[in-house]
């Protein structure tokens, strides 16, 4: 029967539907207590995952494809043209199969990489409204995501990937902004 409060914990490991070991799985943190957990307890764990910066939690790591918006599932992040220019704007664009423009790979170590670059935090500023640019790739804790929620955050400020005030017009920049849970700060990985 029903035990309230009597869950046990578990780890899922990759199985794949043939019974194989290649799926990706799913692993969940948490804390066993006696009773319900006081917020202390919910707060104390929610900083240790945040604090750990676990790469990519949702879409497929290695997967290329678009990156589809939240407030418009029309729209699409896009590196403006295909350009593969230092400080080239990351924009809202209509979901065009534009490949070059549009294919964004997930990769392993946190980067969202298109046309040889990564997508950027200009000039690794963490404050409201930072531009999001296409530079190459370094290693930069302003070149790291991690899927959250549906939200793409950047785990060296804590924020998220924003279209600014929902504005889906073709060529809007993204911008780096506080996590507020908003549909213009959702996206769809590959």
């Amino acid at each position: 029967g029903y035990l309230p409060m009597h869950q046990e914990g578990a780890i899922i490991l990759g199985t794949g539907g043939d019974n194989s070991n290649s799926d990706v799985g799913d692993f969940f943190e948490g804390v066993m207590t006696a009773g319900y957990p006081t917020d202390a307890a919910d707060n104390a764990v929610q900083a240790n995952i945040t604090s750990v910066g676990y790469s990519m939690s949702s879409g497929t790591t290695g997967a290329t494809g678009t990156i589809v918006a939240g407030d418009d599932s029309a729209k699409c992040a896009d590196n403006n043209n295909a350009s593969a220019t230092n400080g080239n704007k990351v924009q809202m664009w209509d979901c065009d199969g534009n490949t070059a423009a549009q294919d964004w790979t997930v990769n392993s170590n946190g980067t969202l990489t298109i046309d040889g670059g990564c997508m950027d935090i200009t000039g690794a500023s963490s404050a409201n409204g930072t531009l999001i640019e296409w530079w190459p790739c370094n290693g930069g804790a302003n070149q790291q995501w991690t899927a959250s929620g549906g939200e793409l955050v950047n785990p060296a400020t804590g924020k998220c990937l924003d279209d600014p005030a929902s504005n889906t017009t073709n060529g809007t920049q993204l911008i780096l902004y506080t996590c507020n849970g908003g549909a213009n700060q959702k996206w769809t990985l590959p």
